[in-house]
């Protein structure tokens, strides 16, 4: 690791070191501020909550987007490095939105406490702090948070609700390069809108109610230690098994996206040679972009676990076991789907051409694991939505589950889905044997003009490049296509 992300790990695992113990103290507070046995002048007591909530907000925030920025210099490997940096991408984007907003500023975490703020403040003292931290967050904004569209694909896998499998080759764009830079330019507004909230809660709430702060009990419980102690001797073990399978799924993915960047090119260059339909042809492409799809998700997952099993610190183990449970919510809502199948990949790659045959036992057993995983109510929209959406019920949920996480359940999950997936791929090439099966009986039949093609280049066939477009036409007249296009593609 380079001196200057070295630095930048070191100087992420003191923040953590510090938000540990930050975390609980601010989160009881806030439920002090907020509850009804709360003293404060009823004037301060809505000014002193949104100061707790920020202080809280950006402790939350920020950990988790440190997590991940370590997640992306640990890593081994380019794509283990990039599912991190998805991450880096998107927290930096949703902590943006929720603090200042991209439009509705006056609705923001911050555009409210300022709004406020200037109706009840009985000093100057902290105008011009707040004035610089706002111009620093309007600026920020402009220049950084740009790119959107990769927060959705990182969080949904997606963009939109009907978004196609490829859109994920997007966020191949992201680079550590980037995200460093901007974690620089973020840096700064980020430590003095600590220490300006720092100022105001001792002003306005520390000092002139010392006696009932000090009276506030601890409401979240310890973090988990033990968790790691469960798998410290297999440390290295399960180090080596986890980036074997990211290698072995990197390069599944490269190969897939290969695949969709040559084939669609030559399907159109046969059907304009030798004005045959290829249409047919779309459902293998499909098929190999849900394998692309399936690969991803398998880097994603093994991705966070390293950062998992890697880190000796509660507070990220817990942030890295929040994302597992993301990750895994996402991946049965992609694949399976939780209520019904309409628009998973089930229904759309998976099962699709079998129509109403039986199907096979791998498949079978996909569908088992994906309802026992569902079964086990460890995936919930709420708390979904908790780790993903920044807004304040949100985050405040958040941390209350950061600190009830379950890790054997998690970690056990976790395992099974990256078992089941490979599974996944094999029911996947299941498919492209089927689909290529139903393309062949069907272009056997259309396909008989080729005769009239064959017959001229017979007597020539024996040259070496007329030898392989012989060769060629030869299968597609079979409706072996995809053996023709292997053959054409090294002409």
């Amino acid at each position: 690791m380079e001196s200057k992300s070295l630095c930048m790990w070191n100087l992420g695992s003191i923040i953590l070191e510090q938000s540990s113990e930050i975390l609980p103290k601010y989160y009881a507070l806030f439920h002090y501020v907020t509850s009804d046995e709360c003293t404060i002048d009823a004037n301060k007591k809505q000014l002193c909550q949104q100061i707790v909530s920020l202080e809280l907000f950006l402790n939350y925030f920020y950990s988790i987007y440190i997590v991940s920025l370590r997640g992306a210099l640990l890593a081994m490997n380019e794509k283990e490095q990039k599912a991190n940096l998805k991450y880096v991408n998107a927290y930096i984007i949703e902590g943006y939105k929720a603090l200042w907003g991209f439009t509705k500023h006056n609705h923001s975490l911050w555009g409210q406490f300022i709004k406020l703020y200037s109706k009840e403040k009985n000093t100057d003292t902290f105008d011009e702090m707040l004035d610089e931290i706002t111009c620093a967050l309007k600026e920020y904004g402009d220049n950084a948070i740009t790119d959107k569209d990769e927060r959705c694909l990182a969080m949904h896998y997606q963009i939109d609700k009907n978004g196609n499998p490829q859109e994920l080759l997007k966020l191949d764009e992201i680079t550590i390069e980037k995200e460093q830079e901007r974690y620089y330019q973020f840096s700064p507004i980020y430590h003095k809108m600590i220490d300006c909230l720092v100022e105001l809660l001792n002003y306005y709430l520390f000092k002139p109610y010392r006696t009932e702060i000090l009276k506030i009990q601890p409401l979240l419980p310890e973090l988990n230690i033990v968790d790691q102690l469960v798998w410290h001797d297999k440390i290295n073990e399960i180090n080596f098994a986890i980036t074997k399978n990211i290698e072995a799924q990197a390069s599944s993915f490269e190969n897939c996206k290969d695949m969709l960047h040559k084939y669609p090119l030559m399907f159109k260059e046969i059907s304009r040679k030798y004005n045959v339909d290829l249409s047919d042809c779309k459902e293998l492409l499909r098929s190999s972009e849900a394998m692309l799809a399936i690969s991803y998700f398998s880097i994603d997952l093994c991705s966070i676990l390293k950062v998992y099993f890697n880190s000796t610190i509660p507070l990220e183990r817990n942030i890295a076991l929040s994302r597992m449970n993301i990750i895994c919510h996402s991946i049965i809502d992609r694949v399976y789907g939780y209520r019904d199948r309409k628009g998973s990949y089930w229904e759309q790659y998976i099962t699709k051409p079998y129509f109403n045959m039986e199907l096979p036992d791998t498949v079978v057993n996909i569908r088992n694991v994906m309802e026992s995983l569902i079964a086990s109510n460890t995936y919930t929209q709420e708390k979904r939505s908790s780790f993903v959406h920044l807004k304040k019920d949100n985050y405040i949920r958040a941390i209350k589950y950061l600190y009830s996480n379950s890790p054997l359940v998690e970690i056990q999950n976790s395992e099974a889905i990256i078992k089941i997936l490979p599974e996944i791929q094999k029911a996947i090439v299941g498919v492209v044997k089927q689909v290529d099966s139903n393309i062949k009986c069907s272009c056997a039949r259309k396909n008989s003009w080729i005769d009239e093609d064959l017959k001229k280049i017979a007597p020539y066939r024996n040259q070496p490049r007329v030898k392989s477009v012989y060769e060629s036409l030869l299968l597609l007249k079979k409706g072996e296509i995809m053996e023709a296009i292997k053959i054409l593609k090294d002409i």
